[in-house]
């Protein structure tokens, strides 16, 4: 099987060129710049969002599109761009031309399983009503140009899935966590290791706390969503390993490294649940604290090196 995955050098894309090798399957993906990535066993071609040839080569031949590239605002996802405009134009325009790509790629029938996955996420709920479960028909209501792009291009893998024209699904992930290359941007990195570097006195604030997603369990769904043989097409499929406050994990930090630090600040509480059941219907399972202590475990490793 051949997959065309957008993203390939981000934190999820880099998770998912690993398991779908490991798998023994082929991937094509993009490259910016003079030269492709130092990553053996991908058919790096050069282009990006908002190029129709680009698009094209990308998906000639795959199986399935897996889209989880965004062109960003800033140096964090969520920055503002300078250029409204332009930033929709890239990556809202952009996914419609590569949607449009995949539809004349798969239009005939021997092509009728092909997938387009595309990976949302969470931010098309910055605002939400209490009075409503948070579950796939909850209103979705930005509060950022990122937010709003995605949640645009929900609409069109809508448009597109329910019309028939393409068997396109969206994922819509929280806050994805995990370990990420380098180790030191993962979430949680800095406040682990000052409880394993920490002497007693010190203080920690773990105030801190949202819904998260684990990064192998985004890949699991990815792959789910290719594989399963229930219809998909123009779903959207929330995704949500739970909700971890900083308090939790540096209570984990805490036991497994024997600190005395003191940790200050008031655990952030839930106050709305995430809804999970519609892809835990297709036979979805999400990872447990055994994940969450892993990572820890991995993160206090790095520290002390």
């Amino acid at each position: 099987m051949r997959i065309a995955l957008t993203g390939a050098t981000g934190f999820v894309g880099r998770r998912c060129v690993d398991r779908f090798l490991a798998r023994g399957w082929n991937v094509r993906a993009w490259y910016r710049g003079a030269n492709p990535p130092d990553r053996e066993g991908v058919d790096w071609i050069a282009g990006e969002l908002d190029d129709t040839n680009a698009a094209v080569n990308l998906i000639d031949d795959c199986d399935h599109i897996v889209h989880t590239a965004l062109t960003r605002g800033g140096d964090n996802f969520m920055d503002e761009p300078e250029d409204s405009v332009a930033y929709y134009q890239t990556n809202v325009l952009g996914t419609l031309r590569l949607i449009e790509a995949a539809r004349r790629r798969f239009v005939s029938k021997a092509n009728a399983n092909s997938r387009f996955v595309f990976l949302s996420s969470g931010a098309v709920h910055q605002k939400v009503a209490d009075e409503l479960p948070l579950d796939e028909r909850h209103p979705l209501w930005p509060a950022t140009m990122y937010g709003a792009c995605k949640a645009s291009v929900e609409t069109l893998v809508h448009a597109y899935g329910f019309s028939g024209k393409l068997n396109a699904v969206t994922l819509r992930p929280v806050s994805i966590v995990g370990i990420d290359d380098p180790i030191t941007d993962s979430k949680w990195f800095d406040m682990v290791r000052s409880i394993a570097e920490g002497k007693q006195g010190d203080q920690v604030d773990v105030s801190g706390g949202g819904k998260v997603v684990y990064v192998d369990d985004v890949v699991s769904a990815i792959e789910m969503m290719m594989e399963t043989e229930q219809p998909i097409a123009g779903n959207t499929y929330n995704l949500c390993s739970g909700f971890v406050t900083s308090h939790q994990v540096a209570m984990i930090a805490k036991e497994l490294t024997g600190s005395q630090v003191e940790l200050i600040g008031k655990p952030k509480e839930n106050k709305t649940s995430m809804r999970t059941d519609k892809i835990e219907a297709l036979g979805m399972r999400f990872s447990n604290e055994t994940e969450l202590k892993n990572l820890v475990a991995n993160m206090i490793a790095s520290a002390r090196r």
